[in-house]
């Protein structure tokens, strides 16, 4: 699992990656939750007999959720997020953790019980985009309890403020995942831009497809061998990224 310490990028691909290691937490119960610093929130978990710790960190240089061991300093006063989650979170069962498509978002579904003792299912909602990556706590009628970064309608073209509706983030890329087959990608990559060169071609996979890094795309491109951009080399790169998407390890 990792640690948070690793170097590769933090896109689409590897938060799949992620999710898929994170079904082994469904199911456990929030116990604990911390604020050790502005950019990070550690809920400490409890499932059959083994306690967890998951960092959620939205730091813009880092951001990423893993599983961790590492222990941090916690301030003696919890801030008002941590304040505002351990109210609504405390003692919920976390039901499960999903991402929709490539794209990098994390959705955490949980149950919990209110103050008239009804249960209510809440989602805390981690947008990993670098320096706008934020965590977001919402009802199941998708209004917004809070967030640990405020954002308003002046600086957006979308409000995360308590009592608004949650809105996603706005992208014009494609996401890999909903593409029909190889000739799908290949319009989609390619266009009316029949001279691409290779040198470029990383950079224009990662610009068109969202959740795919540049990193990754370089990684893909030199894992290929690609040595000009022809619609085979393309091909080759198009059931290199299937093929790791569907046996994400």
């Amino acid at each position: 699992m990792f640690e948070g310490d690793d170097l590769m990028a933090f896109d689409g691909i590897v938060t799949k990656s992620i999710i898929s290691e994170l079904q082994n937490i469904v199911g456990s119960k929030i116990d604990k939750i911390y604020e050790p610093d502005r950019n990070t929130i550690i809920l400490g978990l409890y499932l059959q007999g083994k306690n967890y710790a998951l960092n959620i960190c939205i730091d813009a240089h880092n951001c990423r959720v893993n599983l961790t061991t590492h222990s941090k300093i916690n301030p003696l006063i919890a801030p008002n997020f941590c304040m505002l989650l351990r109210k609504h979170l405390i003692g919920g069962r976390i039901l499960d953790i999903s991402m929709q498509g490539l794209e990098r978002i994390v959705n955490i579904k949980i149950e919990t019980i209110n103050e008239f003792n009804e249960i209510e299912v809440k989602t805390l909602i981690i947008e990993l985009m670098g320096k706008h990556s934020n965590i977001i706590l919402i009802k199941s009628n998708e209004i917004i309890i809070d967030s640990m970064r405020h954002i308003s309608s002046t600086n957006s073209y979308r409000e995360i403020l308590p009592s608004r509706v949650y809105v996603l983030p706005k992208s014009d890329k494609y996401d890999f995942m909903e593409l029909k087959d190889f000739e799908d990608f290949y319009n989609k990559l390619v266009g009316e831009q029949k001279d691409m060169k290779i040198e470029n071609l990383a950079k224009v996979i990662a610009d068109k497809f969202t959740g795919i890094s540049l990193q990754f795309a370089k990684s893909v491109v030199s894992q290929c061998s690609i040595e000009n951009v022809s619609k085979e080399s393309i091909e080759k790169i198009y059931k290199y990224i299937n093929d790791v998407i569907k046996n994400n390890k």
